[in-house]
C-alpha cells in the first residue's frame, strides 16, 4: 500500500518523465468518430430527453480539452442548439476528450445574482455539464446537455386554484376560493371535497386575480368589480392572502384609488353597477419569478402596483405605482389594462383598446407591453398590438360572436333583446416555452349580466334575462428575431379560423366561444387549462377545460377534457362568469446531487489520459440522512454515473452522506488491471478542482476498504450538484 505522500511522489516522477519525453506532433487518429452536442432548455427536472417539451438553446459555448495534447478549444453552439465536431485537425489527442458546457445565454451568476438559467438535472437522457468521451475506432458520440430556470418547475399533477364569484344573495359561507388537482375531470355538482373550498365570501368577497408564493405556500387574491356581487370587508382595492398550511385568510394589502362606486342590490339587482366592470377595482395579480414581489393592475387609475410579497402584510406599495402606457389606443382614454403574465424576470402587461368612445369595431385592439421590474420601466413599444375586428364563432348560435366595442356608461344605451354581447377584456397572459404568448380574453358582458337578472338598460324594467359569455383564447407566436405574430399570420399558422378550436360545447353547436379568460400553463406538460362555460355536459355551469397546446383541440368529445366547478344552484351566474383567475400551485423546485465513479489512472483527478474516460458500472451508492438512515440506494450506470433527487426523497438544505460500495462493481468490460475489485484502491481526496477530484473518504482510513463515504449538504431549492465523485485506481 502506498501512503498518500508516497502516492503523490510517484505521480510527480511520472509527470516529470512525461514532460522530458520528446514530443512528436501528430494529427488526431483518422479513425476517430464525430461528437455531436445538443443543448436544450429543460423544464421537467427528470433528466430525461424529451424534445417535445424541451427547446433548443442557441448561443451556448462548448469547451473541448485533450490532456494528451494539452490542447483546448471553444466551440459555439448553432442557432438550432446543436453542433457537430470532427477532430481531424487536433494533435496527439488519442481520441479522448473532456467536454464542458461553459457558457450559455442568461447564465446564472451567483456572485451578482444576474441571469436565471442554471445547470439542469442529469439522468437517462441529459448529461452532466462535464463529460469525458472516447472517440477512438470511429465511435460517434452524442451528448445532450440541459439548462433550466428553477422557477419554471411544477410537479406532474399540481394543484389548481380558482376564484368562485358568488351572487350577493348567497350567504357568507359560500366558497370564493377552491383548489383541485390538475388532472381532475368530470362534473362535480354536489361534491364538497373536489373542488376543495379554502376561503368564502366572509373572508374575501368577490375576487378575480390570483397569485401563488410557493416559498411559504400563500395564495394572494384580488378584489373584483362584478355586478350583483359584494366586495369583501376591505373594499375595491383589497388583496387577501390565504395560508395553505394554516387555512387562514387575511388581508394582505389595500391598493389605493381603486374606485368608489358602491353596489346597490335593491336597484334592479345592482343594474347601475353594470358600467363598472373593467373600470374599477383590481385586475390580474402576479408573483415575480423569484417570489419576492407581487404585481397588481389597478383598473381604476390604470397603474401597475408592486408590493413586497415576502411580508405578512403590506401597508403600502414597495415602490411608486407606474402608469401602464396607453399610447396604443386612440383615444388614450379607451385603454383598459387587466391581464398579467411573468417569466424569466419579465412582466407582461396586457389590455384592450375598448372602442367605447367611438363605438367603432375597427378601434378594438389587444395590446401587450413588457415591464422590467429591475428598472421599473415599460418597453418603448408594445410587443403585441393587434386589431380585434376579425370574425369569430357564435357565443350563442346562430349569431356571430364577433367582438363588440365596450358598452357606454350611459346604461340607457345598453343593448336590449340580446343573449350575448361579447366585449373583450385581456384578462390573462401565459408565456410558452419558446417565448410565445397565450392570451386569455374575458367577455365583459358576463360581468354585466347573470342568471335571471334584469337587463342593465333601465327601459327594460324588471324583465329577466340569462347572460351568455363569448370569451376567447388566442395564440401569439414569437420568432427567433424577437418579434411577435398573431395566430393565422404567415409566421403563426393555424388550421381554420382560430388556433384553439376546442372552446366549444361538447356537441360542437350552440356555444362555440366558451372560454372565459383565465389560463394556467404548466411548462412541463402539453396542455393549457382555461376557465370555460359548461365544461362538461351540465348546462348553466362554469369550470375548466384542458386544451392541447400543439393542436388547440380538446379532443373529439370536449366534455372529456372538462371539470365542473360552479353550478347554477351554488354560484348564481351560470353562463355569465362564475369564476375568476386560475393559478397553478407549484411546489418549490427540487435538488439533485451525484455524478461519477471513475477509473483513475493514478493522477487523483479526472482527465482524458489513459483509461480515465471510463467509469465503474454497478457500484452501489447509498444515500443516508444525518442520522444514518437509508434514504435511497442506486447503482452506477454504464458510464459510472449515479444521481439522487426528489424522486428518491432528497431534500434541499439538508446534510447527507453518500456511501460507495465497490464490491458490486461490474468490471468485466474494463481493462484487465481494473478487473480485480480487491486490488482497487480509493483515490485520495486531494485534487484541487471540486469538479474533477474524489470526494469519498475510505471507511476506516483503509484505501482498500470495500466502501468509501462522502459528505454533502444540499443547496437551496433548484440546486444541482454534480461534483460528488469517487475514483478508484489500481495502485501497487
Amino acid at each position: 500500500m502506498i501512503r498518500r505522500a508516497t502516492w503523490q511522489a510517484v505521480l510527480a516522477l511520472s509527470c516529470a518523465g512525461a514532460m522530458l519525453a520528446p514530443a512528436t506532433p501528430a494529427s488526431a487518429d483518422t479513425g476517430e468518430g464525430k461528437l455531436t452536442v445538443n443543448v436544450f432548455r429543460e423544464y421537467a427536472a427528470k433528466g430525461d430527453l424529451n424534445p417535445q417539451i424541451q427547446t433548443a438553446l442557441a448561443g451556448a459555448t462548448i469547451r473541448i480539452r485533450s490532456d494528451d495534447s494539452g490542447e483546448e478549444r471553444f466551440y459555439p453552439v448553432g442557432p438550432d442548439g446543436t453542433i457537430t465536431i470532427d477532430f481531424d485537425d487536433w494533435l496527439d489527442s488519442e481520441g479522448r476528450y473532456r467536454i464542458d458546457l461553459t457558457d450559455w445565454p442568461d447564465k446564472y451568476d451567483p456572485a451578482t445574482g444576474r441571469g436565471f438559467l442554471h445547470p439542469a438535472f442529469a439522468g437517462s437522457g441529459l448529461s452532466s455539464h462535464l463529460n469525458y468521451v472516447d472517440l477512438r475506432r470511429g465511435k460517434d458520440t452524442t451528448l445532450n446537455l440541459g439548462v433550466w430556470n428553477p422557477d419554471d418547475y411544477c410537479q406532474d399533477n399540481p394543484t389548481l386554484a380558482t376564484a368562485c364569484q358568488q351572487a350577493a344573495t348567497n350567504p357568507d359561507s359560500s366558497k370564493t376560493l377552491v383548489t383541485f388537482p390538475y388532472n381532475s375531470r368530470g362534473d362535480t355538482q354536489g361534491n364538497n371535497t373536489n373542488p376543495k373550498p379554502i376561503a368564502d365570501v366572509g373572508d374575501t368577497g368577490a375576487l378575480y386575480g390570483l397569485a401563488y408564493r410557493k416559498k411559504d405556500k400563500r395564495i394572494f387574491s384580488g378584489a373584483y368589480a362584478k355586478r350583483h356581487t359584494e366586495y369583501g370587508r376591505n373594499g375595491q382595492g383589497a388583496i387577501y392572502v390565504t395560508d395553505r398550511t394554516t387555512g387562514v385568510t387575511g388581508v394582505f394589502a389595500v391598493v389605493p384609488n381603486a374606485g368608489t362606486t358602491p353596489h346597490n342590490q335593491a336597484n334592479r339587482v345592482d343594474a347601475p353597477f353594470s358600467s363598472r366592470p373593467g373600470k374599477e377595482s383590481l385586475g390580474d395579480i402576479e408573483i415575480s419569478s423569484d417570489g419576492s414581489e407581487l404585481y397588481v393592475v389597478n383598473m381604476n387609475d390604470g397603474n401597475l402596483y408592486t408590493y413586497d410579497a415576502t411580508v405578512v402584510s403590506a401597508l403600502a406599495p414597495k415602490r411608486a405605482p407606474v402608469k401602464i402606457p396607453d399610447t396604443a389606443c386612440t383615444p388614450a382614454g379607451d385603454w383598459r389594462p387587466m391581464g398579467l403574465g411573468v417569466r424569466d424576470g419579465v412582466l407582461y402587461v396586457g389590455g384592450v383598446c375598448s372602442a367605447e368612445s367611438t363605438q367603432n369595431v375597427n378601434d378594438l385592439r389587444a395590446v401587450v407591453w413588457t415591464y422590467n421590474p429591475a428598472t421599473g420601466t415599460f418597453g418603448a413599444a408594445p410587443i403585441v398590438n393587434e386589431p380585434l375586428n376579425f370574425p369569430r364563432d357564435p357565443a350563442v348560435d346562430p349569431t356571430p360572436g364577433n367582438w363588440k366595442p365596450w358598452t357606454r356608461d350611459n346604461l340607457a344605451l345598453f343593448p336590449t333583446g340580446i343573449q350575448a354581447y361579447p366585449q373583450p377584456m385581456l384578462s390573462d397572459i401565459e408565456v410558452e416555452r419558446d417565448g410565445g404568448l397565450v392570451l386569455g380574453f374575458r367577455d365583459r358582458y358576463g360581468d354585466q349580466s347573470g342568471l335571471q337578472m334584469p337587463n342593465a338598460n333601465p327601459a327594460t324594467g324588471m324583465a329577466l334575462e340569462n347572460g351568455n359569455t363569448g370569451g376567447d383564447i388566442n395564440k401569439v407566436c414569437r420568432k427567433s428575431d424577437g418579434t411577435y405574430h398573431w395566430e393565422g399570420s404567415a409566421d403563426c399558422p393555424r388550421v381554420g379560423n382560430e388556433f384553439f378550436t376546442g372552446d366549444n360545447w361538447y356537441s360542437g353547436t350552440i356555444h362555440r366561444e366558451t372560454a372565459q379568460g383565465a389560463l394556467a400553463l404548466p411548462l412541463q406538460q402539453d396542455t393549457i387549462a382555461s376557465t370555460v362555460m359548461d365544461p362538461v355536459r351540465t348546462i348553466q355551469s362554469g369550470g375548466i377545460g384542458w386544451f392541447d397546446r400543439t393542436t388547440g383541440s380538446r379532443g373529439g368529445d370536449p366534455s372529456q377534457q372538462g371539470f365542473g366547478v360552479v353550478y347554477a344552484n351554488d354560484g348564481g351566474f351560470a353562463k355569465a362568469h362564475g369564476l375568476g383567475d386560475l393559478e397553478l400551485l407549484c411546489d418549490e423546485p427540487p435538488v439533485q446531487i451525484g455524478n461519477r465513479v471513475w477509473v483513475d489512472d493514478g493522477g487523483g483527478s479526472q482527465n482524458t489520459d489513459g483509461y480515465e474516460s471510463l467509469g465503474f458500472p454497478g457500484v452501489t451508492v447509498t444515500l443516508r440522512d444525518a442520522a444514518g438512515n437509508v434514504v435511497a440506494t442506486k447503482k452506477t450506470n454504464a458510464k459510472g454515473e449515479y444521481y439522487f433527487d426528489h424522486r428518491d426523497g432528497l431534500q434541499p438544505n439538508t446534510a447527507y452522506t453518500v456511501e460507495f460500495d465497490k464490491t458490486t462493481a461490474d468490471t468485466s468490460k474494463l481493462p484487465a488491471k481494473f478487473r480485480d475489485i480487491s486490488k482497487l484502491k480509493w483515490t485520495p481526496t486531494t485534487g484541487p478542482d471540486p469538479a474533477t477530484n474524489s470526494d469519498a473518504v475510505p471507511t476506516g482510513g483503509n484505501v482498500s476498504s470495500p466502501t468509501a463515504v462522502a459528505s454533502v449538504t444540499t443547496g437551496p431549492p433548484g440546486t444541482v450538484d454534480h461534483d460528488l465523485d469517487a475514483g478508484m485506481w489500481a495502485g501497487t
